[in-house]
Formats: C-alpha cells, structure tokens, sequence
C-alpha cells in the first residue's frame, strides 16, 4: 500500500468527526479509527525508509493513555448526565 493511498481514509475519517457531533462513543472511535490509520501508515513509513521502530511503540504509548483518558470521561459523563449526548455536556452550554 502506498502512503497516498492511507491519506484518503484519515481525511475521509477526518471530516466525519468534524460533521458528527451527537455522541461522544462515535467520536471516540472515529479518533481510534484515525490513530489505528496513522500506526499504519507510521509503520509503512518506517519499513520503507528503513529507520528505528522504537517511536511507533512511544506513539503506541499515547494512543492507549488517549483511548484510557477518553473511556473515563465517556463514564463519568454517563454517571452525572444519564447519556452521551454531547448537547447534554456543561462545555457546550457556555
């Protein structure tokens, strides 16, 4: 696979997220879905230029620090609002 070719999946991903804004679980696996593309396409990067493999395990890293910190905020949302709705958020009532 050529790197133009895992372009078009991270912008298409990309501008989903943008338009979408009605749940935080859709966003949430929407950002995944990008991470995911992005290791991909660092890993084929990588492979080709023949460098290191050590900053895809640091990227790997602050991927699953990023899904642990965006799970705990889905909960707690849950616990004090009832849904996930992002409207029902105090954020975007300011």
């Amino acid at each position: 696979m050529m790197m133009e070719e895992m372009t078009t999946p991270i912008m298409l991903m990309l501008m989903i997220y943008l338009i979408n804004k009605a749940h935080i679980i859709n966003s949430l696996i929407i950002i995944e879905y990008i991470s995911l593309m992005v290791i991909i396409s660092m890993t084929l990067f990588i492979k080709i230029m023949n460098l290191e493999n050590h900053n895809i395990l640091y990227f790997m890293i602050l991927l699953i620090t990023e899904s642990v910190i965006g799970l705990s905020i889905l909960i707690s949302m849950i616990r004090t609002h009832g849904n996930d709705f992002m409207k029902s958020s105090t954020v975007l009532k300011l």
